[in-house]
Parts: C-alpha cells; structure tokens; sequence
C-alpha cells in the first residue's frame, strides 16, 4: 500500500510544478522566461518519476485494460506538453500572449484529466480492485 500513496505524494508534486507552470502566463516580467525553461525541466522530471513509479504499479494490476488506460493517459498528457513546449521555446511566449494561453490550456486539461484519473485508479488498486 505504500507504494500507491508514493504515487500520490509524485502526483501532488506534479501538480505543484505544472500549477507553477500556469503562473508563467499571467506574469510579464523580465525573469518568467528563465523561471519558465526551469519549470519545464522540473515539469518533465516530475512527469518521469510518476511513469516510473505508476507504470509497474498499473503493468501489475489484474486488469490489462487498466494499464492500456494509464498509458492513454500519461501519454497524452506528455504530447500535450511536448507539443505546446515545442510550439512555444521560451523565447517566443511574447509573440502572442493569447495564442501562448490556448495552447497552455490543452496542457492544463490534459494534465488535469490525467491527475484525476490517477487518483481514481490508485484508490480502487489500493481497494483490491
């Protein structure tokens, strides 16, 4: 059981970071860029630490279909992130502050999604079922 709530305590951590992350949009200073490209970094170390806790606790489970929807889940959020940060460096947030919030916000719903999804699936393991 303990490893379930080890899952738990990296998920609120991700939660930290990406709502750290959401900041970013809303600010206009000089520093936002660097604070952006460093949360970025801690946004995906944290993202990989959740794989690599969750992905043996969901490959075990007695459901297959339970470790495919994980996997649905986490990878979407990941390409969600991946595209938005590839879309939008650092050095472009400025072009169109707009443009730059839309495309945060897929990463939002999908980080969201993801978040609850987890915490619903890690309570009903830790049930037995």
């Amino acid at each position: 059981m303990a490893e379930y709530q080890h899952v738990a305590r990296e998920l609120k951590a991700l939660e930290s970071v990406h709502s750290e992350l959401a900041t970013i949009a809303t600010r206009t200073d000089d520093r936002r860029r660097h604070d952006l490209i460093d949360l970025r970094r801690r946004f995906a170390e944290q993202m990989a630490e959740v794989g690599r806790l969750a992905e043996p606790l969901f490959a075990s489970a007695r459901d297959p279909g339970l470790h495919q929807t994980y996997r649905d889940y986490f990878s979407r959020m990941r390409s969600t992130a991946a595209t938005h940060q590839a879309n939008w460096p650092a050095v472009r947030i400025d072009e169109s502050v707009e443009m730059y919030r839309r495309s945060a916000q897929g990463v939002t719903e999908a980080h969201r999604e993801f978040i609850a999804w987890m915490r619903d699936a890690l309570a009903r393991l830790e049930r037995g079922g």
